[in-house]
């Protein structure tokens, strides 16, 4: 038994592996599981047993040493492979392609076919063949999307969107559908969508309201006056600033407007009398002279050019509340009710601030007038600014001539706004769509096909000529029909031969024309334990076998198939002849490995691979259980070495590798947001892998591409960018870039969980789990 391996050398990604390095690395049990993802070194490490096996060091490292612990203490090296004396038998990727061949050009309805021995050797050049015509054709298969996305113009979208620009257009009241748009369309490039495009919605507004209209419309004569406001202010301001001589002056009618006003219509209403018809004294006829010389000197002028000024102003109050404005917004066109209706609106205001004005310079003139006749006095300003009633009519009749020009050249300004919207519908239709850079793809896609298809006919020749060199007949039929029926128990299958020299499988007579991915690895991996088999169960007792990933690719009921497998086969009743009840171990030392997560769980937690070892301890001399079975993990340290270590205590605890993979990258994540300095060569790898599974269980109908799904996730996926540059390459392509992309990580992570955060619920729970 191989108790560990101490040091491994220049053997692939073990390039200076020492067990003793981690202390905590426990010994190999006789029941040993491995996980380790793709490209961490699994099947390098299986190689190593291969070299024990065939007793030189694999073809593939010549340059590679090892040294073994076995048990007992003793050591071996690698120098000395040709006296290893252990039988090995080694169940990977190699084996199945040296021992049993698909025919890769079996479809769905046609039987099932494989080589097995001689042939495989021209089938596997037929198959290469095959492999790079089949690419070649999902390379032209992948790049017909975006012909297809570019066809949906001509198939319905410019249908559909003719449709919508027809009912903005014009309430369906003119033709106007894909023929239409088209004709519009070939006078628009990609260097001119950008000018046709509307940026003021308010224009676009405008044009949809005139696009739409109808001539029933009567034209509007301009307003027009005179606003003599500021004259009326310059004549009152002058007659302020007047001092008239005073000649005679009777105080007491300087003082009082009104009295001043009684005693001059009293004086010329008894201009010949002697007598006052008021109080009927006697008027002194030196009083009548007073008052004559009072009411004819420079002050009387002045008061009878402001009482003329007042009447002047009274008469600009009438003129104004005489005009008459539109009254509603519906007697105009729709291209102009809106601003119609403003200006309306607004008159009420403007006018009475206009009044309020004038009366302002009612109320100076009276100021003068009592008490300030000789005095100079300045007109108070207000804050009243004439522009603004100005502009009201001017703006108003702008609105009359568009209004007036508009059902003078109606049928041209409409058709000329119809024809403005529909350009900038179909280029803003057109640009949204991204429409000419889907036009360049498709135009590329199509170029790439005949490219392809030039290619597939000259691999299809190749192929015949191949086809044509296969003379003999295949080998191996009673032997193979003679272990998978033992393996299977099952005699309605077995395998005959075509005239083609292919073997094909046979349910009852009848060709299978289905075989399943779970089948085909069930019969590969059969001829396997059938080689184990032949050595007697006393000689399997002594021999260590390593399987390396018997499952690739398989649903759940296909994994716990080959788990079944193993479990079964390896773990035996009615072999020992005292006890048939006894379940006996059918091999020396077991050792399984796998990428996979949920067949890693139904090894971890199989009863019989936990079962412990009965033994009789050395000290106390009484039997005890004790553990012997080993849990290991293969990860990578950088890009060019790997290590063998336990089991991470996250993968022992966790039941589902999306729950695992989030504790990884979360756990990097704070070490990086704590200054830590991380350099994981696991994260890349976690990262993918846990964005693949995130976003094939948000978006499952897309699973072929989790870049598409990312891109359905988010409104933006240029906020997403290193993110997105991770689902690009594949596994073996990330293998050999991890330095590259950790220098990313950082960006990558918070992205990812930037992308988590938009399903809240779901992230919360995530980080509850762990």
């Amino acid at each position: 038994m191989i108790e560990k391996i101490l040091t491994i050398e220049k053997f692939g990604v073990f390039n200076d592996f020492n067990w003793n390095r981690d202390s905590n690395l426990q010994d190999f049990k006789e029941k040993n599981i491995i996980y380790g993802w793709n490209y961490s070194g699994k099947t390098t490490l299986s190689r190593i047993f291969c070299s024990l096996r065939d007793k030189t060091i694999h073809t593939d490292y010549p340059e590679a040493k090892f040294k073994l612990r076995l048990e007992n203490s003793q050591d071996f090296d690698s120098e000395n492979l040709d006296t290893y004396d252990k039988t090995v038998f080694i169940f990977n990727k190699e084996y199945i392609d040296s021992k049993l061949t698909w025919d890769s050009r079996t479809e769905l309805g046609e039987p099932i076919a494989f080589d097995v021995g001689e042939n495989t050797t021209i089938r596997s050049e037929i198959e290469k063949l095959e492999e790079k015509i089949d690419y070649a054709k999902v390379r032209k298969t992948s790049t017909q999307q975006p012909i297809n996305t570019f066809n949906e113009f001509e198939t319905w979208r410019f249908r559909e969107e003719s449709k919508a620009i027809r009912l903005i257009i014009s309430n369906n009241t003119i033709p106007f559908d894909k023929g239409h748009f088209k004709a519009t369309l070939n006078s628009i490039s990609k260097d001119s969508i950008d000018s046709l495009i509307i940026s003021e919605n308010k224009e676009i507004e405008v044009l949809k309201v005139l696009s739409n209209s109808t001539n029933n419309f009567l034209e509007f004569d301009e307003l027009k006056i005179e606003l003599k406001l500021n004259n009326l202010k310059n004549v009152v301001s002058a007659l302020l600033m007047e001092e008239p001589a005073k000649d005679v002056v009777i105080d007491i009618l300087e003082k009082n407007k009104d009295l001043y006003g009684w005693v001059k219509e009293g004086l010329e209403f008894g201009e010949n009398s002697k007598t006052c018809s008021f109080c009927g004294n006697q008027v002194e006829t030196k009083r009548i002279t007073t008052l004559n010389n009072y009411f004819s000197n420079a002050s009387k002028d002045l008061r009878d050019r402001i009482s003329a000024i007042r009447k002047s102003i009274s008469s600009e109050i009438a003129l104004i509340n005489s005009i008459e404005i539109p009254k509603s917004k519906n007697d105009f066109t729709e291209k102009v009710r809106e601003t119609i209706e403003t200006k309306i609106n607004s008159y009420k205001s403007i006018k009475s601030n206009y009044i309020s004005e004038l009366n302002h310079l009612l109320s100076e003139l009276t100021r003068k007038e009592d008490g300030n006749i000789f005095n100079i006095i300045t007109l108070i300003e207000t804050e009243y600014n004439l522009k603004e009633f100005e502009d009201w009519f001017s703006e108003v009749n702008e609105v009359i001539k568009s209004h007036n020009s508009l059902i003078a050249n109606f049928e041209t300004e409409r058709d000329s706004a119809r024809e403005k919207l529909k350009k900038h519908l179909i280029a803003y239709f057109l640009k949204n769509e991204g429409y000419f850079g889907k036009k360049e793809k498709s135009q590329n896609a199509q170029n790439w096909q005949k490219l392809y298809d030039n290619y597939i006919t000259k691999k299809e020749v190749i192929k015949q000529e191949k086809l044509d060199s296969l003379k003999t007949i295949t080998k191996g039929k009673d032997e193979l029909n003679k272990f998978i029926q033992k393996f299977l128990n099952r005699d309605d299958i077995k395998i005959d031969v075509t005239e083609d020299d292919k073997f094909i499988l046979l349910r009852k007579t009848r060709p299978a024309r289905n075989l399943s991915e779970g089948e085909k690895t069930a019969i590969a991996f059969s001829y396997f334990l059938v080689q184990l088999e032949s050595l007697g169960v006393n000689h399997m007792q002594e021999t260590i076998v390593f399987i390396d990933d018997p499952i690739s690719s398989l649903d759940t009921n296909h994994i716990s198939q080959v788990y079944s497998l193993i479990n079964s086969y390896f773990f035996r009743k009615n072999v020992d002849e005292d006890n048939a009840d006894k379940v006996v171990n059918c091999f020396k030392q077991l050792f399984i490995s796998t990428h996979n997560f949920e067949f890693f769980s139904f090894l971890r937690d199989s009863t019989q691979l936990k079962k412990k070892k009965r033994k009789t301890n050395q000290t106390t001399g009484e039997k005890e259980d004790v553990p012997n079975f080993g849990l290991y993990q293969i990860q990578k340290i950088d890009t060019d070495n790997s290590v063998l270590k336990g089991l991470n205590k996250a993968l022992k605890r966790y039941k589902s590798e999306y729950i695992y993979l989030f504790s990884l990258i979360y756990k990097y994540k704070q070490e990086i947001e704590n200054g830590g300095e991380v350099y994981d060569i696991l994260i890349p790898n976690a990262l993918r892998r846990f964005l693949e599974i995130y976003t094939l269980m948000k978006i499952p109908n897309e699973p072929g591409s989790v870049e598409n799904r990312i891109v359905q996730l988010v409104d933006n996926v240029n906020n997403f960018k290193t993110l997105n540059h991770f689902s690009h390459f594949t596994s073996f392509e990330k293998a050999t870039r991890h330095d590259e992309l950790i220098m990313v990580l950082p960006t990558a992570c918070n992205e990812l969980f930037k992308l988590l955060e938009l399903d809240e619920k779901h992230f919360e729970s995530l980080k509850k789990a762990i």
